[in-house]
Formats: structure tokens, sequence, C-alpha cells
């Protein structure tokens, strides 16, 4: 039995552990903090910040392979973790790629692979003027465009869209403008999100789950609810997947390249990934981001397929061969957040009548806090079509509110 390392102690960490208990695995964390969701279900848990050079190479030092949950880790400390002779899934050197989101775009211009336009704000290396930013805009399309962040953006943060000029000009009055290194992008006319999950092991077989559309919450700018699959004729979901694998493709033969500059062995792009995409009202496919790990489009996957994202994730780990992506029955996932003005330890209200609906499965990841619009589970409905399912998760979600303590 491989022991496998984890670094970061959520929600995913807790689900990969939950669905690899029926293989007998050993599964160890790195987390910042306990109890926190995968720690306290890790055989072992080892206390430390993520970007912790020293913490990193612990973890690394007690396992067989190690992975990550979160893409905020010290990838210096992977990079070393290589060296050592400690497979990293996916390697070090494909998430110094994720981890710069112009880095991410520049490969994927190179590869071919339709994007939004783009062009840095300034240098791209320092924090932007409002003048630059219109600069920028006036040089690719105009407005309106969506700022991004290089680095650190995570579940709508280091994202900011740009309807116009005034909007640039607004920070000193607590407005848009991101105070951080970044680029543009022209601001997509699209009809609908999609994403796909690709999962590529260690022999180079590949796979990827059914085509889902994403519902965002435009007050957190995070993902609302998921339908698998995509309500899409099959044209439009064939080509979703064909640029989700050739996206993954282009990381491993960059991350390959890259390995092999430096000398050092690499699983390139080994692992489990969410593509995120845009269907624009063109019809054409983009590639909007990709994250290197289960993504939030395929928790649907543990009662919508025959093999989960998380067991797929653990499969690929643990160096067995990857399970069937197939559809059992069309499923729609709709997250748990926590309600506005919530805060302190979680009060869950409705789970009863939740439960009660057909079809409906609730799963919580036992955070110890709420906060507005924290990601504290989700449910998911599966149906004999893609309406009951729907109907099914709409009517879950009436019932169930995670707020703080009630007042006295």
């Amino acid at each position: 039995m491989k022991k496998i390392g984890i670094l970061g102690g959520g929600q995913l960490g807790r689900m990969t552990i939950e669905a690899s208990r029926g293989l007998l695995s050993y599964i160890e964390v790195l987390s910042e903090e306990y109890p926190a969701p995968g720690a306290e279900l890790a055989d072992e848990t080892v206390l430390g910040d993520l970007m912790d050079r020293e913490a990193v190479l612990e973890l690394a030092g007690r396992v067989d392979v190690l992975s990550y949950e979160i893409e905020h880790v010290n990838v210096d400390a992977l990079f070393e973790a290589e060296r050592s002779g400690i497979p990293v899934m996916p390697g070090a050197g494909l998430l110094a790629i994720i981890q710069d989101k112009a880095a991410q775009k520049s490969l994927m211009d190179r590869a071919g692979i339709p994007t939004a336009p783009w062009a840095f704000v300034g240098d791209g290396q320092t924090p932007p003027t409002a003048e630059a930013l219109i600069e920028a805009a006036a040089n690719l399309d105009g407005f309106p465009v969506v700022q991004k962040a290089r680095r650190g953006g995570y579940d709508g943060r280091g994202v900011a869209s740009m309807r116009n000029e005034d909007d640039a000009r607004l920070p000193s009055k607590g407005g848009r403008l991101l105070s951080a290194p970044g680029f543009i992008e022209s601001k997509v006319d699209f009809t609908k999100e999609l994403a796909v999950v690709v999962a590529r092991d260690t022999l180079g077989n590949v796979d990827a789950y059914p085509c889902v559309e994403m519902v965002f919450d435009e007050r957190a700018n995070l993902c609302d609810s998921v339908l698998m699959p995509a309500a899409e004729t099959g044209a439009v979901q064939a080509e979703a997947r064909r640029v989700a694998l050739a996206a993954i493709d282009a990381l491993h033969v960059a991350t390959l390249a890259e390995a092999a500059e430096r000398g050092v062995p690499t699983t390139g792009a080994v692992g489990l990934f969410g593509v995120e995409l845009f269907l624009t009202r063109d019809g054409r496919i983009l590639v909007n981001e990709i994250a290197p790990r289960p993504h939030n489009s395929g928790h649907l996957t543990i009662e919508a397929c025959v093999t989960s994202q998380f067991m797929q994730y653990y499969r690929i780990l643990a160096g067995y061969p990857l399970g069937s992506t197939e559809l059992l029955r069309p499923a729609m996932m709709v997250n748990l957040l926590g309600e506005a003005g919530s805060s302190g330890e979680p009060e869950y209200q409705g789970l009863p009548e939740a439960l009660a609906v057909p079809g409906v499965s609730v799963h919580l990841y036992g955070k110890r806090s709420v906060r507005p619009f924290r990601k504290m589970g989700h449910l998911t409905a599966i149906g004999a079509t893609a309406e009951e399912a729907i109907a099914r998760a709409e009517e879950a979600r009436r019932c169930i509110k995670i707020s703080g303590p009630s007042p006295q």
C-alpha cells in the first residue's frame, strides 16, 4: 500500500479520503489548522503552512507519493521533493504554470488552444494604475474587460469586472481595480460556462467525465450549481471534451520539457484536472482556467458516475487503473453556502426535509466556522431525466440554511 501525502486539509482531501477507504488507503495531510475537514479523517496530520518549505518537505519525507488539493503551496519545495525522488502528482512544473495565470494563458496561446483575448496591464509585474488598465483595454478590444491577478486568485478572489473607464478609476473610492500584478481579458460574450474533469494516470491513459454546465452566484462570483450532462448538443459536448484534453496534453508536454531543462524527474500532467470553459454566443469553446486537482464541477460524480472524481484521484495516486467515467443518471449539484451575515459555529437547518426529497444526497464538510458565502457542503440530486434532477435539487436547496448561532 502506497503512503500518500496531500498538501491541504480541506474538503477536497476529505472527500478523497472518504472515497479511498474501501481500498484500505493510507493518507497523510499537511494542514494549516486542526481540526479541519480533511485533517480529521487523515491517518496522520502534519500541522504547518502550505507555503513553508520545511513543512512541505516534512510531509514529502513521510510518504511515497505527494499531491495537493489546493494550488497555493510552495512549488519550490515540490521541485526539491521531485529531485529527491518523491513523485509529485501533478508535477511541480505544472503547478508553477497554473499558479501564474499569465503563464497558463501564454501556454494555451502557444499550443493553439482558444482562450479569451488578453493583454498585460502595464508590465504585468507590478500593481497596475487605472491609466495602465485603460491603455491596455484600448489596445485590446476596449471595455468591458475582466482584470485578473497573476497569482493568488481563488473562488472569485483576484478577479474584477470593468464595464468602463470609470470602473478602473474607482479604487480611491473603494472601487474595482485590483492592486496586484496581472492582465486583462476581453469580456467573453458567452451563453454558458462549461467544465470537463480530465483524468490522466502514470501510464499515459487519459479519460474525461461528461461535460457539465455551471451556474455562478454573481454576489460571490463562485459556483452555485452544476448540471451533468450539460444541456447542449452532442457536438458541443464533444468539442468541450476535445479542447479540455488538448489543454491537459499541452500542460503535460510543457512540464516534461521544463523538467528536462532542470534535469529533474517529473510525472507531468498525472492527476485530475478541472478545465473550466466558455461556450460563446457564436458557438466556440474557450478555455477559461484549469485547476490541477478535484474540482467543484466534479462533486456530483459521487452519485452520478461509475467512478467518482475522488476515487479516480485516489486511484491515480495509488497506481491503480483509471475507473469508468460513465454517467449513470443525470444529476444536479448545488453548493451549500453560509448565509449572509452568518458567523461562528455553524447551525444546519432543514436537513431532514432536504434528505426526504427522492434522489438527494447531502455532503457536509465539517468546517468549524461559517461566514457569508463560505462553502460548507453540497447536495446532489439524481433523476431519470435532467429536469427531474433539477427539480429535486432546487426543492432540497430551499430546505437548507447554514448560519451562525441564533441570537438569544
